[in-house]
């Protein structure tokens, strides 16, 4: 078997307050093989941003990074922030969530693509890397590259901009992509366009893609295999087939049970009761008890570790004795 690309073990992060140092991500584990995509789900604030940009080392320098992540057998916590500049960019790059925020306004999209190119490439004249973001931004399905290349961000719509961001992350070839809910805010067409065009990259150059997202149709359309975070840990991993017709963990299955269904009867949308917990504020025991409609005194004590299931990992008390997943009124 091939060894993961990127292979992130106890992962915790760690932020300063008045009080003390407050976990956000607590002992997150999970590995990403060539060509294969992942999906990182969740509700916002569980942890799944903070998670990748730690893995990028993107956080800030108050932040307690611990654990080890891996990138092709090679240690990066704790690197030189020299050395792991030539590793974000080349090796690994991120798609994030807002393409306008993420875009220098006063350059051109052809500059930005040239400066990424040129960053780690610097024998790479100037002329030559404008042809090739003209080329990248043919391969991402602008329209007009040789004109679009001179345009500002302004000038794009969302789902361009977010085409010009792609086209920034893949200019090196990266192993590894990040993408952060690449899209949000765009309409259905160009969303579907923008997921069609990350799914071949990865089919070409055998890229290893994380998808972050709290979309679960975009999650069965795209990933091969899924984690579910809650309150900064991973409460269940398994094969995207396997999670969606036998969810164990009482928090996925209320993901599941809140999807619109398609009966032709109308009806109310499910809902998970409550709401998450912050950082400071994680309930002692399995982090989802107060929520759950199965909780009892145990889950209230005790953590639940990940343990294997059915081909992937849950972590809750009871995951083997739940009844059978209800999509519909189990959290009613």
């Amino acid at each position: 078997m091939e060894k993961p690309l990127l292979n992130v073990r106890d992962l915790r992060v760690a932020f300063p307050t008045p009080t003390g140092y407050v976990e956000a991500v607590r002992g997150v584990n999970f590995s990403l093989a060539r060509s294969e995509v992942m999906s990182l789900v969740g509700e916002s604030g569980s942890g799944k941003s903070i998670t990748m940009r730690a893995v990028m080392g993107l956080l800030p320098p108050t932040a307690l990074v611990t654990g080890s992540v891996k990138f092709d057998g090679r240690e990066l916590l704790g690197v030189p922030e020299s050395e792991m500049r030539r590793v974000r960019g080349a090796k690994m790059s991120m798609v994030f969530q807002d393409p306008l925020t993420a875009l220098n306004p006063v350059l051109t999209a052809g500059e930005q693509v040239v400066e990424a190119i040129r960053i780690h490439h610097p024998e790479v004249s100037s002329k030559t890397a404008r042809e090739m973001a003209i080329e990248l931004f043919r391969s991402v399905a602008i329209p007009y590259a040789e004109k679009r290349v001179d345009q500002y961000p302004h000038e794009f719509s969302g789902g361009m901009r977010q085409r010009v961001v792609i086209a920034i992350a893949i200019a090196n070839r990266p192993d590894v992509i990040i993408a952060d809910e690449p899209t949000t805010a765009l309409d259905v067409t160009v969303q579907a366009q923008v997921l069609e065009l990350l799914r071949d990259l990865c089919d070409k150059n055998r890229t290893g893609l994380v998808l972050i997202t709290h979309d679960l149709g975009v999650v069965a359309g795209m990933a091969e295999n899924v984690s579910v975070m809650y309150a900064g840990s991973i409460v269940e991993q398994a094969p995207v087939d396997e999670l969606f017709e036998g969810a164990r963990h009482p928090y996925t299955r209320g993901l599941l049970g809140a999807l619109p269904q398609i009966t032709g009867e109308i009806s109310r949308l499910n809902d998970i009761g409550g709401t998450p917990p912050t950082a400071a504020t994680i309930p002692v025991g399995c982090a989802f008890n107060p929520r759950c409609v199965f909780a009892d005194e145990l889950c209230r004590e005790v953590k639940p570790e990940l343990r294997s299931f059915n081909g992937g990992e849950v972590a809750c008390h009871y995951a083997h004795t739940l009844p059978a997943h209800e999509l519909q009124g189990e959290f009613a």
